[in-house]
């Protein structure tokens, strides 16, 4: 299929995105790398590799790529479904620009758990995506009732040790904001699905009090972070704790799966009692 270029979306850290319009008349996104050296084109093809291999519904789905790009400049691309109702994070900011922090039932409901279920896939198959953050969580349509999670380029898929890079061995990359502390200050083979777990608590504590929890230091041995009920008092203890625990530095603390995860969410006596 020929595809047309619209315009640009946005810029990632080894990839632009543009909306493009297919011969066949509908819309999709495309993905081009910025810059073919190895290392990035090795990341891009991780990518695509990983997207091909997963198929749920709360992730991105990948039609057509060109590892070897198309003259003039020869650029890899890959072209993948045009999602139209922004970033969580877009929406998280027009949220709280006049301090409205969401709905709890929406949070789990409509993001959190959908992110669980499709992380629940990529684990299962011994995929971690490291990456999370609301950058690369989107909306499919305006509605903002479904999610995908996007930018898998910093994924790992354990099964496929020669597409580990060795520039990333104890600096994974990821939002210093968002990634946990292992990705940064440990042997990349430690690095498991708790990385994510760990990631998907800072969005899910962003979500629930309107920012994000006190950075970790590797200075300091942890450092204080305030439970969401100091923000929301019908927060019960057990969620503080569930939510406390995802945003442990230290892996062993952490829920051990998202199977677990899933499962504490859903137990939780105020897992359904949102106003």
């Amino acid at each position: 299929m020929q595809y047309r270029i619209v315009k640009r979306l946005g810029s990632g850290g080894f990839g632009n995105v543009y909306q493009a319009k297919g011969s066949d008349g509908n819309t999709y996104a495309m993905k081009l790398l910025k810059s073919v050296d190895m290392i990035n084109k090795r990341r891009f093809e991780r990518e695509i590799k990983i997207m091909a291999t997963l198929n749920h519904p709360n992730v991105v789905k990948i039609y057509e790529w060109n590892l070897g790009g198309d003259p003039p400049d020869f650029s890899p691309w890959y072209v993948m479904e045009y999602l139209s109702g922004g970033s969580l994070r877009e929406d998280m900011d027009e949220k709280f620009r006049d301090r409205y922090v969401y709905q709890r039932n929406r949070s789990i409901n409509s993001i959190i758990l959908p992110i669980c279920n499709a992380l629940a896939q990529a684990h299962s198959l011994s995929i971690y995506h490291r990456d999370l953050k609301p950058d690369n969580i989107m909306y499919i349509d305006r509605d903002r009732s479904t999610i995908k999670i996007t930018d898998w380029g910093l994924g790992r898929d354990i099964n496929r040790k020669s597409l580990m890079l060795t520039a990333e061995i104890g600096h994974v990359g990821g939002d210093p904001g968002y990634c946990a502390p292992e990705q940064w200050f440990s042997n990349e083979n430690l690095v498991d699905g708790r990385a994510d777990i760990f990631s998907l608590g800072v969005i899910w504590y962003e979500l629930m009090t309107g920012s994000r929890p006190a950075r970790y230091d590797n200075r300091m041995a942890r450092p204080a972070i305030e439970p969401p009920s100091k923000f929301h008092t019908s927060i019960s203890a057990p969620m503080d704790r569930l939510i406390l625990n995802m945003l442990s530095l230290y892996q062993e603390e952490r829920p051990k799966s998202v199977w677990e995860l899933m499962s504490e969410i859903e137990s939780r006596p105020d897992a359904s009692y949102y106003n």
